[in-house]
Protein backbone atom coordinates (compact mmCIF):
# COMPACT_ATOMS: atom_id res chain seq x y z
CA UNK A 1 0.00 0.00 0.00
CA UNK A 2 2.83 2.29 0.87
CA UNK A 3 4.54 1.68 -2.47
CA UNK A 4 1.34 2.61 -4.36
CA UNK A 5 1.17 5.98 -2.56
CA UNK A 6 4.83 6.52 -3.30
CA UNK A 7 4.22 5.82 -7.01
CA UNK A 8 1.25 8.22 -7.15
CA UNK A 9 3.24 11.00 -5.51
CA UNK A 10 6.08 10.46 -8.01
CA UNK A 11 3.63 10.66 -10.95
CA UNK A 12 2.14 13.88 -9.61
CA UNK A 13 5.58 15.46 -9.25
CA UNK A 14 6.51 14.39 -12.78
CA UNK A 15 3.26 15.78 -14.23
CA UNK A 16 3.74 19.07 -12.37
CA UNK A 17 7.25 19.40 -13.79
CA UNK A 18 6.00 18.62 -17.27
CA UNK A 19 3.32 21.31 -16.91
CA UNK A 20 5.95 23.77 -15.82
CA UNK A 21 8.03 22.91 -18.86
CA UNK A 22 5.04 23.40 -21.15
CA UNK A 23 4.06 26.56 -19.35
CA UNK A 24 7.63 27.76 -19.53
CA UNK A 25 7.76 27.17 -23.27
CA UNK A 26 4.50 29.05 -23.74
CA UNK A 27 5.70 31.89 -21.54
CA UNK A 28 8.94 31.99 -23.48
CA UNK A 29 7.04 32.39 -26.74
CA UNK A 30 4.95 35.17 -25.26
CA UNK A 31 8.03 36.99 -24.02
CA UNK A 32 9.61 36.69 -27.43
CA UNK A 33 6.47 38.12 -29.06
CA UNK A 34 6.27 41.09 -26.73
CA UNK A 35 9.97 41.78 -27.05
CA UNK A 36 9.50 41.92 -30.82
CA UNK A 37 6.58 44.30 -30.42
CA UNK A 38 8.53 46.43 -27.93
CA UNK A 39 11.46 46.64 -30.36
CA UNK A 40 9.05 47.99 -33.02
CA UNK A 41 7.73 50.59 -30.60
CA UNK A 42 11.22 51.70 -29.57
CA UNK A 43 12.14 52.48 -33.17
CA UNK A 44 9.32 55.06 -33.28
CA UNK A 45 11.20 57.97 -31.75
CA UNK A 46 10.13 61.57 -31.15
CA UNK A 47 11.94 64.51 -32.81
CA UNK A 48 11.25 67.88 -31.18
CA UNK A 49 11.82 71.26 -32.83
CA UNK A 50 11.26 74.87 -31.80
CA UNK A 51 9.67 77.05 -34.46
CA UNK A 52 7.66 80.22 -35.00
CA UNK A 53 9.39 82.06 -32.18
CA UNK A 54 8.40 85.70 -31.64
CA UNK A 55 8.50 88.32 -28.94
CA UNK A 56 5.47 90.41 -28.02
CA UNK A 57 5.36 93.45 -25.78
CA UNK A 58 2.68 95.93 -24.79
CA UNK A 59 4.03 99.00 -26.56
CA UNK A 60 5.43 97.05 -29.54
CA UNK A 61 8.86 98.65 -29.41
CA UNK A 62 10.62 95.25 -29.23
CA UNK A 63 12.20 96.09 -25.86
CA UNK A 64 11.43 94.70 -22.43
CA UNK A 65 10.58 97.95 -20.70
CA UNK A 66 10.40 98.50 -16.98
CA UNK A 67 6.80 98.13 -15.75
CA UNK A 68 5.84 96.18 -18.88
CA UNK A 69 4.39 92.72 -19.46
CA UNK A 70 5.83 90.82 -22.41
CA UNK A 71 6.00 87.25 -23.63
CA UNK A 72 8.07 84.82 -25.66
CA UNK A 73 5.83 82.84 -28.00
CA UNK A 74 6.76 79.77 -30.01
CA UNK A 75 5.57 76.35 -31.07
CA UNK A 76 7.11 73.02 -30.09
CA UNK A 77 6.56 70.49 -32.81
CA UNK A 78 7.13 66.73 -32.73
CA UNK A 79 8.09 65.77 -36.29
CA UNK A 80 9.12 62.25 -35.26
CA UNK A 81 7.18 58.99 -35.29
CA UNK A 82 7.00 58.43 -31.53
CA UNK A 83 5.41 60.19 -28.56
CA UNK A 84 7.50 62.80 -26.73
CA UNK A 85 6.93 62.07 -23.06
CA UNK A 86 6.54 64.60 -20.26
CA UNK A 87 7.94 67.55 -22.20
CA UNK A 88 9.13 70.57 -20.22
CA UNK A 89 10.33 74.01 -21.29
CA UNK A 90 13.20 75.50 -19.31
CA UNK A 91 13.83 79.24 -19.59
CA UNK A 92 17.01 80.80 -18.25
CA UNK A 93 19.24 83.81 -18.93
CA UNK A 94 22.78 83.27 -20.13
CA UNK A 95 23.99 86.38 -18.34
CA UNK A 96 22.59 85.29 -14.98
CA UNK A 97 19.70 86.68 -12.98
CA UNK A 98 18.79 90.11 -14.29
CA UNK A 99 17.62 92.45 -11.59
CA UNK A 100 14.16 93.71 -12.45
CA UNK A 101 13.22 90.86 -14.79
CA UNK A 102 10.68 88.24 -13.70
CA UNK A 103 9.72 85.01 -15.46
CA UNK A 104 8.71 81.40 -14.76
CA UNK A 105 11.77 79.18 -15.40
CA UNK A 106 9.80 75.96 -16.03
CA UNK A 107 6.65 75.12 -17.98
CA UNK A 108 5.30 71.58 -18.21
CA UNK A 109 3.58 70.55 -21.46
CA UNK A 110 2.93 66.87 -20.84
CA UNK A 111 3.15 64.43 -23.76
CA UNK A 112 3.30 65.56 -27.39
CA UNK A 113 2.05 63.02 -29.90
CA UNK A 114 3.87 62.26 -33.13
CA UNK A 115 3.31 64.82 -35.92
CA UNK A 116 1.64 67.29 -33.58
CA UNK A 117 2.62 70.48 -31.80
CA UNK A 118 1.88 72.67 -28.81
CA UNK A 119 1.95 76.44 -28.56
CA UNK A 120 3.98 77.92 -25.74
CA UNK A 121 3.66 81.36 -24.18
CA UNK A 122 6.33 82.34 -21.65
CA UNK A 123 5.34 85.52 -19.77
CA UNK A 124 8.07 88.04 -18.99
CA UNK A 125 7.68 91.01 -16.67
CA UNK A 126 9.89 94.05 -16.50
CA UNK A 127 9.92 95.42 -12.96
CA UNK A 128 10.34 99.09 -12.10
CA UNK A 129 14.01 98.55 -11.19
CA UNK A 130 14.91 97.13 -14.64
CA UNK A 131 17.88 98.88 -16.25
CA UNK A 132 19.14 99.33 -19.82
CA UNK A 133 20.89 96.22 -21.05
CA UNK A 134 20.55 92.98 -22.98
CA UNK A 135 18.66 89.93 -21.75
CA UNK A 136 20.09 86.77 -23.34
CA UNK A 137 17.49 84.03 -22.97
CA UNK A 138 18.28 80.33 -23.32
CA UNK A 139 15.29 78.11 -24.11
CA UNK A 140 15.58 74.36 -23.61
CA UNK A 141 12.90 71.81 -24.50
CA UNK A 142 13.47 68.70 -22.39
CA UNK A 143 11.91 65.27 -22.94
CA UNK A 144 11.75 62.71 -20.13
CA UNK A 145 13.99 60.17 -21.86
CA UNK A 146 16.45 62.70 -23.27
CA UNK A 147 14.96 63.29 -26.73
CA UNK A 148 15.40 67.06 -26.32
CA UNK A 149 15.08 69.74 -29.00
CA UNK A 150 18.04 71.84 -30.07
CA UNK A 151 18.10 74.80 -27.64
CA UNK A 152 17.30 78.30 -28.79
CA UNK A 153 19.00 81.58 -27.86
CA UNK A 154 17.06 84.85 -27.98
CA UNK A 155 18.49 88.29 -27.20
CA UNK A 156 16.15 91.13 -26.22
CA UNK A 157 17.16 94.60 -25.14
CA UNK A 158 15.87 95.94 -21.84
CA UNK A 159 15.04 99.55 -21.04
CA UNK A 160 14.94 101.39 -17.74
CA UNK A 161 11.71 103.09 -16.71
CA UNK A 162 10.98 106.34 -18.55
CA UNK A 163 8.34 108.54 -16.95
CA UNK A 164 5.26 109.50 -18.94
CA UNK A 165 3.42 112.79 -18.47
CA UNK A 166 -0.21 112.95 -19.61
CA UNK A 167 -1.76 116.40 -19.74
CA UNK A 168 -4.46 118.48 -21.39
CA UNK A 169 -2.40 120.07 -24.14
CA UNK A 170 -5.07 122.33 -25.63
CA UNK A 171 -8.79 123.08 -25.33
CA UNK A 172 -11.58 125.06 -27.04
CA UNK A 173 -15.25 125.80 -26.26
CA UNK A 174 -17.89 126.30 -28.94
CA UNK A 175 -21.67 126.61 -29.42
CA UNK A 176 -23.95 125.48 -32.20
CA UNK A 177 -24.82 128.96 -33.44
CA UNK A 178 -21.53 130.69 -32.74
CA UNK A 179 -23.14 133.19 -30.40
CA UNK A 180 -22.73 133.93 -26.71
CA UNK A 181 -22.20 131.33 -24.00
CA UNK A 182 -25.66 131.30 -22.36
CA UNK A 183 -27.47 129.41 -19.65
CA UNK A 184 -29.71 126.58 -20.82
CA UNK A 185 -27.93 126.33 -24.20
CA UNK A 186 -25.57 123.49 -25.27
CA UNK A 187 -21.84 124.14 -24.94
CA UNK A 188 -19.21 121.90 -26.56
CA UNK A 189 -15.75 121.45 -25.06
CA UNK A 190 -13.00 119.93 -27.21
CA UNK A 191 -9.67 119.00 -25.60
CA UNK A 192 -6.43 117.37 -26.69
CA UNK A 193 -4.97 114.89 -24.18
CA UNK A 194 -1.29 114.23 -24.88
CA UNK A 195 1.58 112.26 -23.39
CA UNK A 196 4.54 114.65 -23.40
CA UNK A 197 6.76 112.51 -21.17
CA UNK A 198 9.72 110.32 -22.06
CA UNK A 199 7.91 107.00 -21.56
CA UNK A 200 4.63 105.31 -22.42
CA UNK A 201 1.55 105.67 -20.20
CA UNK A 202 -0.68 102.63 -19.63
CA UNK A 203 -4.42 102.41 -19.00
CA UNK A 204 -5.01 106.12 -19.56
CA UNK A 205 -8.53 107.32 -18.78
CA UNK A 206 -10.05 110.80 -19.10
CA UNK A 207 -13.25 111.79 -17.26
CA UNK A 208 -15.15 115.06 -17.68
CA UNK A 209 -16.78 116.29 -14.48
CA UNK A 210 -19.04 119.24 -13.72
CA UNK A 211 -18.33 120.26 -10.11
CA UNK A 212 -21.43 122.47 -9.84
CA UNK A 213 -24.75 120.60 -9.45
CA UNK A 214 -26.51 123.18 -11.65
CA UNK A 215 -24.41 122.12 -14.64
CA UNK A 216 -25.78 119.24 -16.72
CA UNK A 217 -24.02 116.68 -18.91
CA UNK A 218 -25.71 116.40 -22.36
CA UNK A 219 -23.57 114.19 -24.58
CA UNK A 220 -23.29 110.45 -24.99
CA UNK A 221 -19.83 110.26 -23.42
CA UNK A 222 -18.17 111.87 -20.47
CA UNK A 223 -15.53 109.15 -19.92
CA UNK A 224 -12.89 107.91 -22.37
CA UNK A 225 -10.62 104.88 -22.00
CA UNK A 226 -7.52 105.77 -24.00
CA UNK A 227 -5.48 102.66 -23.14
CA UNK A 228 -1.76 102.78 -23.90
CA UNK A 229 -0.50 106.22 -24.89
CA UNK A 230 2.94 106.20 -26.41
CA UNK A 231 5.41 109.00 -26.03
CA UNK A 232 4.11 112.01 -27.98
CA UNK A 233 0.72 110.41 -28.71
CA UNK A 234 -2.42 112.56 -28.43
CA UNK A 235 -6.20 112.10 -28.53
CA UNK A 236 -8.92 114.62 -29.35
CA UNK A 237 -11.96 114.35 -27.05
CA UNK A 238 -15.33 116.16 -26.93
CA UNK A 239 -17.74 116.89 -24.10
CA UNK A 240 -21.23 118.41 -24.43
CA UNK A 241 -22.86 120.14 -21.45
CA UNK A 242 -24.87 123.18 -20.29
CA UNK A 243 -25.61 125.22 -17.18
CA UNK A 244 -29.24 125.61 -16.12
CA UNK A 245 -30.87 128.92 -15.23
CA UNK A 246 -30.29 128.13 -11.56
CA UNK A 247 -26.58 128.71 -12.12
CA UNK A 248 -25.44 131.93 -10.41
CA UNK A 249 -21.68 132.22 -11.08
CA UNK A 250 -20.00 134.11 -13.92
CA UNK A 251 -17.82 131.20 -15.08
CA UNK A 252 -18.53 127.52 -15.66
CA UNK A 253 -15.75 125.13 -14.51
CA UNK A 254 -15.15 121.75 -16.19
CA UNK A 255 -12.74 119.33 -14.55
CA UNK A 256 -10.81 117.01 -16.88
CA UNK A 257 -9.69 114.17 -14.60
CA UNK A 258 -6.87 112.10 -16.16
CA UNK A 259 -5.51 108.88 -14.71
CA UNK A 260 -2.89 106.32 -15.76
CA UNK A 261 -1.86 102.93 -14.40
CA UNK A 262 0.66 104.18 -11.84
CA UNK A 263 -1.47 107.12 -10.62
CA UNK A 264 1.60 109.36 -10.62
CA UNK A 265 2.13 110.72 -14.11
CA UNK A 266 -1.12 112.38 -15.16
CA UNK A 267 -2.31 115.92 -14.42
CA UNK A 268 -5.91 116.97 -13.84
CA UNK A 269 -6.98 120.27 -15.37
CA UNK A 270 -9.93 122.54 -14.63
CA UNK A 271 -11.08 124.62 -17.58
CA UNK A 272 -13.32 127.69 -17.33
CA UNK A 273 -15.61 129.40 -19.80
CA UNK A 274 -17.30 132.75 -18.99
CA UNK A 275 -21.06 133.29 -19.35
CA UNK A 276 -22.05 135.87 -21.97
CA UNK A 277 -18.60 135.46 -23.53
CA UNK A 278 -18.77 136.09 -27.26
CA UNK A 279 -17.10 133.57 -29.51
CA UNK A 280 -14.42 134.43 -32.02
CA UNK A 281 -14.97 134.41 -35.77
CA UNK A 282 -14.26 130.66 -35.75
CA UNK A 283 -17.15 130.17 -33.32
CA UNK A 284 -14.70 129.03 -30.66
CA UNK A 285 -13.35 130.35 -27.37
CA UNK A 286 -9.68 129.40 -27.19
CA UNK A 287 -8.42 128.49 -23.72
CA UNK A 288 -4.96 130.04 -23.47
CA UNK A 289 -2.19 129.37 -21.02
CA UNK A 290 -1.82 125.64 -21.74
CA UNK A 291 1.34 125.40 -23.77
CA UNK A 292 3.09 122.10 -24.37
CA UNK A 293 6.45 121.23 -25.81
CA UNK A 294 7.28 117.68 -26.82
CA UNK A 295 11.07 117.52 -27.19
CA UNK A 296 12.86 114.42 -28.40
CA UNK A 297 9.73 112.50 -29.40
CA UNK A 298 10.62 109.13 -30.91
CA UNK A 299 10.49 109.68 -34.63
CA UNK A 300 10.54 106.29 -36.32
CA UNK A 301 7.06 104.93 -35.64
CA UNK A 302 5.41 108.35 -35.48
CA UNK A 303 6.70 110.21 -38.53
CA UNK A 304 7.34 107.85 -41.43
CA UNK A 305 4.40 107.38 -43.74
CA UNK A 306 5.38 103.77 -44.48
CA UNK A 307 5.17 102.76 -40.80
CA UNK A 308 1.44 103.51 -40.55
CA UNK A 309 -1.72 102.11 -42.10
CA UNK A 310 0.05 99.12 -43.61
CA UNK A 311 -2.24 97.44 -46.20
CA UNK A 312 -3.76 94.12 -45.14
CA UNK A 313 -4.13 91.22 -47.55
CA UNK A 314 -6.43 88.56 -46.09
CA UNK A 315 -4.96 85.84 -48.34
CA UNK A 316 -2.20 83.77 -46.76
CA UNK A 317 0.35 81.73 -48.71
CA UNK A 318 1.26 78.69 -46.57
CA UNK A 319 4.49 77.93 -48.43
CA UNK A 320 5.85 81.49 -48.52
CA UNK A 321 8.71 81.94 -46.04
CA UNK A 322 10.42 85.17 -45.00
CA UNK A 323 13.77 85.69 -43.25
CA UNK A 324 14.27 89.32 -42.24
CA UNK A 325 17.46 90.65 -40.63
CA UNK A 326 18.20 94.14 -39.31
CA UNK A 327 21.78 94.52 -38.03
CA UNK A 328 22.19 97.99 -36.56
CA UNK A 329 24.20 97.96 -33.32
CA UNK A 330 27.73 96.70 -34.04
CA UNK A 331 29.42 98.84 -31.39
CA UNK A 332 27.68 97.01 -28.55
CA UNK A 333 29.11 93.66 -29.57
CA UNK A 334 32.59 94.75 -30.65
CA UNK A 335 35.01 96.70 -28.50
CA UNK A 336 36.86 99.44 -30.29
CA UNK A 337 33.92 100.40 -32.52
CA UNK A 338 32.17 103.70 -31.94
CA UNK A 339 28.55 104.58 -32.72
CA UNK A 340 29.42 105.86 -36.18
CA UNK A 341 30.08 102.27 -37.24
CA UNK A 342 26.45 101.33 -36.56
CA UNK A 343 23.88 101.06 -39.37
CA UNK A 344 21.30 103.69 -38.51
CA UNK A 345 17.63 102.61 -38.76
CA UNK A 346 18.45 99.01 -39.79
CA UNK A 347 16.35 97.57 -36.96
CA UNK A 348 13.39 99.71 -37.98
CA UNK A 349 13.85 98.66 -41.63
CA UNK A 350 13.60 95.00 -40.63
CA UNK A 351 10.76 95.45 -38.14
CA UNK A 352 8.53 97.31 -40.60
CA UNK A 353 9.41 94.99 -43.50
CA UNK A 354 8.24 92.05 -41.38
CA UNK A 355 4.90 93.80 -40.87
CA UNK A 356 4.55 94.21 -44.65
CA UNK A 357 5.56 90.57 -45.19
CA UNK A 358 2.80 89.35 -42.87
CA UNK A 359 0.07 91.92 -43.53
CA UNK A 360 0.60 92.78 -47.20
CA UNK A 361 2.57 89.94 -48.80
CA UNK A 362 0.58 87.10 -47.23
CA UNK A 363 3.34 85.41 -45.24
CA UNK A 364 1.91 83.45 -42.33
CA UNK A 365 3.21 84.83 -39.03
CA UNK A 366 4.68 81.42 -38.18
CA UNK A 367 6.75 81.56 -41.38
CA UNK A 368 8.07 85.10 -40.88
CA UNK A 369 11.40 85.08 -39.03
CA UNK A 370 12.77 88.40 -37.75
CA UNK A 371 16.32 88.80 -36.43
CA UNK A 372 17.58 92.10 -35.03
CA UNK A 373 21.26 92.63 -34.23
CA UNK A 374 21.85 89.01 -35.16
CA UNK A 375 25.01 87.02 -34.50
CA UNK A 376 26.61 84.66 -37.01
CA UNK A 377 25.16 81.63 -35.25
CA UNK A 378 21.65 83.03 -35.29
CA UNK A 379 21.83 83.91 -39.00
CA UNK A 380 23.21 80.52 -40.02
CA UNK A 381 20.52 78.75 -37.98
CA UNK A 382 17.66 80.68 -39.61
CA UNK A 383 19.04 80.37 -43.15
CA UNK A 384 19.24 76.61 -42.62
CA UNK A 385 15.73 76.45 -41.14
CA UNK A 386 14.08 78.46 -43.95
CA UNK A 387 15.92 76.43 -46.60
CA UNK A 388 14.76 73.15 -45.06
CA UNK A 389 11.17 74.35 -44.78
CA UNK A 390 11.18 75.41 -48.44
CA UNK A 391 12.72 72.10 -49.53
CA UNK A 392 9.72 70.22 -48.14
CA UNK A 393 7.39 71.69 -50.78
CA UNK A 394 9.84 72.32 -53.64
CA UNK A 395 8.56 74.57 -56.41
CA UNK A 396 5.47 75.51 -54.42
CA UNK A 397 7.73 77.24 -51.90
CA UNK A 398 8.72 80.90 -52.03
CA UNK A 399 11.50 82.55 -50.03
CA UNK A 400 11.73 86.26 -49.23
CA UNK A 401 15.06 87.34 -47.76
CA UNK A 402 15.58 90.91 -46.47
CA UNK A 403 18.84 92.18 -44.99
CA UNK A 404 19.70 95.65 -43.67
CA UNK A 405 23.15 96.02 -42.17
CA UNK A 406 26.83 96.02 -43.01
CA UNK A 407 28.34 94.18 -45.93
CA UNK A 408 32.00 93.84 -46.81
CA UNK A 409 34.04 92.37 -49.67
CA UNK A 410 37.04 90.11 -49.22
CA UNK A 411 40.04 92.21 -50.19
CA UNK A 412 41.65 89.25 -51.97
CA UNK A 413 38.92 87.63 -54.06
CA UNK A 414 36.40 90.52 -53.71
CA UNK A 415 33.61 88.09 -52.66
CA UNK A 416 30.81 89.95 -50.80
CA UNK A 417 29.87 89.02 -47.21
CA UNK A 418 27.02 89.87 -44.85
CA UNK A 419 28.44 90.95 -41.49
CA UNK A 420 26.81 89.70 -38.26
CA UNK A 421 27.04 92.08 -35.30
CA UNK A 422 29.58 89.85 -33.52
CA UNK A 423 31.98 89.52 -36.48
CA UNK A 424 34.82 92.01 -36.92
CA UNK A 425 35.26 93.54 -40.33
CA UNK A 426 38.96 92.65 -40.25
CA UNK A 427 38.18 88.93 -40.00
CA UNK A 428 35.64 87.55 -42.47
CA UNK A 429 36.12 83.88 -41.55
CA UNK A 430 32.94 83.94 -39.44
CA UNK A 431 30.97 86.26 -41.72
CA UNK A 432 28.15 85.10 -44.02
CA UNK A 433 29.32 84.66 -47.59
CA UNK A 434 26.59 85.98 -49.84
CA UNK A 435 27.27 83.41 -52.52
CA UNK A 436 26.61 80.65 -49.96
CA UNK A 437 23.29 82.24 -49.01
CA UNK A 438 22.19 82.25 -52.63
CA UNK A 439 23.37 78.67 -53.09
CA UNK A 440 21.50 77.48 -50.00
CA UNK A 441 18.24 79.06 -51.14
CA UNK A 442 18.65 77.80 -54.72
CA UNK A 443 19.31 74.23 -53.54
CA UNK A 444 16.06 74.28 -51.57
CA UNK A 445 14.23 73.98 -54.89
CA UNK A 446 11.94 76.94 -54.10
CA UNK A 447 10.03 78.14 -57.13
CA UNK A 448 10.70 81.80 -56.33
CA UNK A 449 13.43 83.44 -54.22
CA UNK A 450 13.35 87.22 -53.69
CA UNK A 451 16.34 88.90 -52.05
CA UNK A 452 16.36 92.53 -50.83
CA UNK A 453 19.73 93.88 -49.64
CA UNK A 454 19.86 97.30 -48.01
CA UNK A 455 23.61 97.07 -47.60
CA UNK A 456 26.67 97.98 -49.60
CA UNK A 457 29.62 95.69 -50.20
CA UNK A 458 32.34 98.22 -50.98
CA UNK A 459 33.40 98.78 -47.36
CA UNK A 460 31.27 101.88 -46.84
CA UNK A 461 28.15 102.19 -44.68
CA UNK A 462 25.22 104.48 -43.98
CA UNK A 463 27.31 106.69 -41.72
CA UNK A 464 30.78 105.17 -41.71
CA UNK A 465 32.50 102.03 -42.87
CA UNK A 466 32.89 99.08 -40.55
CA UNK A 467 36.65 99.38 -40.98
CA UNK A 468 37.38 103.03 -40.37
CA UNK A 469 40.98 102.75 -41.54
CA UNK A 470 40.01 101.63 -45.03
CA UNK A 471 40.52 104.65 -47.25
CA UNK A 472 39.98 102.96 -50.62
CA UNK A 473 36.78 101.03 -51.19
CA UNK A 474 36.91 97.62 -52.81
CA UNK A 475 34.67 96.88 -55.76
CA UNK A 476 33.06 93.48 -55.04
CA UNK A 477 32.75 90.97 -57.82
CA UNK A 478 29.32 90.41 -59.29
CA UNK A 479 27.48 87.51 -57.72
CA UNK A 480 26.87 84.39 -59.79
CA UNK A 481 23.43 83.13 -58.85
CA UNK A 482 21.46 80.07 -59.84
CA UNK A 483 17.95 78.77 -59.28
CA UNK A 484 14.91 81.03 -59.36
CA UNK A 485 16.56 84.08 -57.75
CA UNK A 486 16.02 87.81 -58.14
CA UNK A 487 18.25 90.10 -56.05
CA UNK A 488 17.40 93.75 -55.37
CA UNK A 489 20.53 95.54 -54.08
CA UNK A 490 20.58 99.03 -52.60
CA UNK A 491 23.55 100.33 -54.61
CA UNK A 492 26.22 99.52 -57.14
CA UNK A 493 29.47 97.94 -56.07
CA UNK A 494 31.33 101.24 -55.62
CA UNK A 495 28.58 103.10 -53.74
CA UNK A 496 27.30 103.26 -50.17
CA UNK A 497 23.77 102.39 -49.03
CA UNK A 498 22.58 105.62 -47.41
CA UNK A 499 19.85 106.58 -44.90
CA UNK A 500 16.79 108.77 -45.24
CA UNK A 501 16.98 110.73 -41.98
CA UNK A 502 13.52 112.24 -42.32
CA UNK A 503 11.77 108.91 -42.75
CA UNK A 504 14.00 107.00 -40.28
CA UNK A 505 14.74 104.24 -42.81
CA UNK A 506 17.43 103.29 -45.24
CA UNK A 507 16.87 105.09 -48.55
CA UNK A 508 16.41 101.75 -50.36
CA UNK A 509 14.15 100.27 -47.67
CA UNK A 510 11.92 103.33 -47.56
CA UNK A 511 11.09 103.28 -51.27
CA UNK A 512 10.69 99.49 -51.25
CA UNK A 513 8.14 99.81 -48.44
CA UNK A 514 6.50 102.86 -50.00
CA UNK A 515 5.81 101.02 -53.26
CA UNK A 516 4.41 98.02 -51.39
CA UNK A 517 2.11 100.37 -49.47
CA UNK A 518 0.95 102.36 -52.51
CA UNK A 519 0.29 99.23 -54.56
CA UNK A 520 -1.05 97.20 -51.59
CA UNK A 521 1.32 94.47 -52.78
CA UNK A 522 -0.25 94.32 -56.24
CA UNK A 523 2.91 95.17 -58.15
CA UNK A 524 5.07 93.30 -60.63
CA UNK A 525 8.76 92.89 -59.94
CA UNK A 526 9.50 94.95 -63.02
CA UNK A 527 7.39 97.84 -61.74
CA UNK A 528 8.95 97.54 -58.29
CA UNK A 529 12.47 97.60 -59.75
CA UNK A 530 11.74 100.70 -61.88
CA UNK A 531 10.16 102.54 -58.93
CA UNK A 532 12.99 101.81 -56.51
CA UNK A 533 15.74 102.58 -59.02
CA UNK A 534 14.24 105.89 -60.11
CA UNK A 535 13.34 107.25 -56.68
CA UNK A 536 16.44 106.13 -54.79
CA UNK A 537 18.77 107.50 -57.47
CA UNK A 538 17.09 110.93 -57.46
CA UNK A 539 16.36 111.29 -53.74
CA UNK A 540 19.83 110.18 -52.67
CA UNK A 541 21.36 113.01 -54.68
CA UNK A 542 18.73 115.46 -53.48
CA UNK A 543 18.87 114.54 -49.77
CA UNK A 544 22.35 113.09 -49.20
CA UNK A 545 24.23 114.72 -52.10
CA UNK A 546 25.67 111.31 -52.94
CA UNK A 547 24.94 108.85 -55.71
CA UNK A 548 23.11 105.64 -54.87
CA UNK A 549 21.84 103.56 -57.76
CA UNK A 550 20.04 100.29 -56.93
CA UNK A 551 20.93 97.20 -58.95
CA UNK A 552 18.87 94.15 -59.94
CA UNK A 553 20.70 90.83 -60.35
CA UNK A 554 18.79 87.91 -61.88
CA UNK A 555 19.66 84.24 -62.33
CA UNK A 556 19.71 82.94 -65.93
CA UNK A 557 16.81 80.57 -65.18
CA UNK A 558 14.30 83.44 -64.71
CA UNK A 559 15.89 86.12 -66.87
CA UNK A 560 12.94 86.17 -69.27
CA UNK A 561 10.13 85.92 -66.71
CA UNK A 562 11.10 87.73 -63.46
CA UNK A 563 9.63 91.11 -64.42
CA UNK A 564 6.14 89.58 -64.48
CA UNK A 565 6.45 88.02 -61.04
CA UNK A 566 3.99 89.31 -58.44
CA UNK A 567 3.46 88.90 -54.72
CA UNK A 568 -0.31 88.41 -54.94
Amino acid sequence: MKSIWTLLIALLITFAGFSQVISGKSLSKKVTFFKSQERSIITQLPDLIIQGERFTDENENNFIDAAENCSLNFTIGNIGEGIAENVKVKLSTKNGIINGLSFNPYVSLGDIAAHSSKNVVLPLEGKMELQDGMAEFFIEVLEDRGFDAFPLEIKIETKAFATPEVIVADAVFSTEDGGLIKLNYPINLKVIVQNIGQGDAKNVRADFNLPNPNCVFLGELNSYDLGLMKRGESHELEFLFTATRRYTLNEIPVLVDIKEALNKYAKDTTLYVGLEQRLTARNEVVISGIKTETPNIVRASLTSEVDKNIPVNMTKYPYRYALIIGNEDYSRFQRGLDNEANVEFARNDAKIFKEYAVKTLGVDDMNAHLLQDATAGEIYQKIDLVSKLASKTGEQAEIIFFYAGHGLPDEVDRAPYLIPVDVAGSNLNAAIKLEEVYKKFAESGAGKVSVFLDACFSGGGRDAGLIAARSVKVKPKKDLINGSLVVFSASTGEQSALPNETEQHGMFSFYLLKKLKESQGNVTYGELADYISTNVSIESLRINQKEQDPVINVSPLVEETWKEWTFN
